[in-house]
């Protein structure tokens, strides 16, 4: 039997796609995926608001001619652009969900990005999120999203991943004891800040049979200053 490539995923929050030395260059994030043979990222903090330096044109940079296939999910959508999460793939996306957290009204509004997407290692079901600062929100975002992943009508169960920005830095974790509980947490190292890594915002789960998943935060000098936070690879293997 012919064995199979691991497919390569990346969650990165981007920050606007502003770099620690204050300048804007999604390109630089466009490298990294590209030097890392990532098949399918998932992004939180895409600005395309031209007032907030962004553009629609960002989206096709991000992605590449290597990652066609897009699923947007804008947070806030104003007169010049949106803000939100975004997943990207090399692979088709059967379908696409943008998955609304029901933050309260006060606070930014949090959703989350649900792509079903076509692999060579079957089908796979690719969510990302980033839930609020305050942790009782975060705590009914949680809450909210493993109620609407189940409530998904599928014809098949399809392995799921997890991932993004959770803003969660206490421990322990209500928030994160609750999420345990539904999905196997893939461990990996701390996120941020960047140039500093101390606490572990961003984090992967998994959910399925027949797949190995692992996980690696990416910590080098010069990816360190692509954005606040550092990317997590995530690299999925059939058994």
């Amino acid at each position: 039997m012919e064995s199979i490539n691991p497919i390569k995923l990346m969650t990165f929050n981007i920050h606007g796609g502003i770099a620690r030395d204050g300048l804007r260059d999604i390109n630089r994030i466009k490298q990294l995926l590209d030097e890392m043979n990532i098949d399918i990222a998932v992004f939180q903090e895409v600005e395309t608001r031209t007032t907030r330096g962004g553009c629609n044109e960002d989206i096709t940079t991000l992605a590449g001619e290597n990652r066609p296939h897009h699923v947007f999910a804008p947070s806030i959508i104003q007169h010049d652009g949106w803000y939100g999460n975004l997943i990207v793939s090399k692979y088709p996306v059967i379908r696409g969900l943008v998955h609304n957290l029901e933050t309260t009204e006060q606070y930014e509004p949090r959703n989350a990005v649900d792509a079903l997407i076509e692999t060579p290692l079957g089908k796979i079901r690719v969510i990302g999120t980033h839930l609020s600062l305050s942790i009782f929100e975060r705590r009914s975002e949680a809450r909210n999203l493993i109620r609407l992943m189940d409530a998904v009508e599928e014809k098949e169960k399809n392995p799921i991943l997890l991932m993004g920005d959770m803003n969660e830095w206490q421990v322990p974790s209500k928030l994160l004891k609750f999420l345990d509980s539904h999905l196997t947490p893939i461990p990996c190292r701390s996120t941020f800040p960047s140039w500093l890594p101390f606490f572990r915002l961003d984090r992967i789960w998994y959910h399925g049979d027949n797949l190995k998943v692992s996980a690696k935060t990416l910590s080098t000098k010069n990816v360190s200053k692509l954005s606040d936070h550092l990317p997590i690879v995530v690299e999925i293997f059939a058994l």
